[in-house]
């Protein structure tokens, strides 16, 4: 029988699927209404590397998209497979401790760009309130100590951009493989 760790352990996938099925429905239709605002907006308050990446990002498709999110869903699957099966934690914890602080980026830019972007409803609704109810349970079952959480969300943080830019860009190279061998 599943003890609680392990089903929240395993909710995590789950948690992370219905989150970016929000981002995955609505990205391209929202970015096509709304790319003006962001251009506007990111060059002077982004770093120069991001500031660059923000037109290639923009111009993607919903199944572009999809791809970059597919290899963080594995990612995911494989980290909590761990965790749960064989109680190898650093994976996992690195990985909840980026989907929780991820969720509070998507709050961070609607009140940046004062408005509703994709990701947002399950941000507020799953991501923040899972890593709160995850993080208290791992923490009272002894799993991980509070400085030993405040590391992995150190970790987190520090690796936050180039993850998500180095999936962007493996995600791509994944794309146009998939799209060479099956399309022509």
């Amino acid at each position: 029988m599943f003890s609680d760790i392990q089903q929240l352990i395993w909710l995590f996938p789950i948690a992370f699927i219905l989150h970016d099925f929000e981002e995955i429905l609505l990205f391209e239709p929202w970015l096509k209404k709304n790319s003006g605002l962001i251009m506007s907006r990111i060059p002077d308050k982004a770093p120069t590397f991001l500031a660059r990446q923000m037109p290639i990002i923009l111009s993607k498709t919903t199944t572009q998209f999809t791809f970059p999110i597919f290899l963080i869903f594995v990612l995911t699957c494989i980290s909590a497979f761990l965790a749960a099966e064989f109680q190898s934690y650093p994976m996992f914890l690195v990985a909840s401790s980026l989907f929780f602080l991820h969720g509070f980026m998507h709050v961070g830019q609607a009140i940046f760009l004062r408005r509703y972007i994709p990701a947002l409803i399950t941000s507020a609704l799953i991501a923040i309130p899972y890593g709160v109810i995850l993080f208290w349970k791992l923490l009272e079952a002894g799993v991980v100590s509070l400085w030993g959480l405040a590391i992995y969300f150190g970790v987190a943080i520090v690796l936050a951009v180039p993850f998500i830019v180095g999936m962007h860009i493996l995600g791509e190279a994944f794309y146009q493989r998939v799209m060479k061998i099956l399309i022509g």
